[in-house]
């Protein structure tokens, strides 16, 4: 069992793989179904106007339930977005719906990163770093770096990268793994307590970080990587 009170803790890792399946497997489970009903009503709707309105529903409609279910909303909604964008979604959608479509969520992504940013700025003097968190920040930059190599290596296995190209590939996609909204919304998204406290100043720094260390650094790191590139 795991029990979170106050600053008493304990850890059990059969619960932890039981809310592991609920919250991932579920989560996309439930924005698969999501994703093939918005494709079918997308079939159905073929007004331009209707089947905007499905994509938003599908969107809002798998968070919420997925919330509801204590699955994961994210899970969802990416699952859902896959299967919308699939072969047989976009079969019912013609050229200027689906150019209506990507307009539409692209200002949609702009208005939500300008509200996340903003909320950051709004809650950066209310996070108080704990006595550990240089620690745990000096711990967890390298680690952030190790596990974006580790993801970009496994996910590039079934691409065929031979050669000097191989490493250079991998050095560049691992670097240029930039972390902010994401991780600083799921950061403070966590209920008032010793986790929260504790994770969002590193959560910050290591943002922080990415965004002046490796952000700063990506041309010089991709001409150092590619010199046959300058002109």
């Amino acid at each position: 069992m795991s029990v979170i009170s106050g600053q008493e803790s304990h850890i059990s890792f059969g619960l932890a793989a039981e809310y592991f399946a609920l919250e991932a497997v579920g989560g996309a489970l439930l924005g698969g179904l999501a994703g093939a009903v918005g494709a079918y009503c997308w079939r159905l709707a073929r007004r331009p106007q209707l089947q905007l309105l499905v994509s938003l529903s599908i969107a809002t409609g798998a968070f919420s339930l997925a919330q509801a279910l204590e699955m994961s909303g994210p899970i969802a909604v990416v699952v859902a977005g896959f299967c919308l964008a699939g072969r047989y979604a976009q079969k019912q959608l013609d050229t200027e719906t689906r150019q209506m479509l990507l307009a539409f969520w692209d200002l949609i992504d702009e208005i939500l990163n300008a509200l996340l940013f903003m909320l950051i700025g709004l809650t950066v003097f209310s996070i108080l770093p704990q006595r550990h968190s240089a620690t745990l920040l000096l711990l967890g930059i390298p680690l952030s770096i190790l596990a974006r190599a580790a993801s970009v290596y496994l996910a590039t296995l079934p691409v065929y990268l031979s050669g000097a190209g191989r490493l250079r590939t991998l050095i560049i996609l691992t670097w240029g793994g930039l972390r902010g909204g994401i991780s600083l919304s799921l950061a403070l998204s966590l209920p008032g307590g010793i986790m929260r406290e504790t994770l969002t100043p590193i959560c910050y720094g290591i943002v922080v970080f990415t965004i002046l260390a490796q952000g700063l650094t990506m041309a010089p790191v991709a001409r150092r990587l590619y010199p046959e590139t300058r002109r």
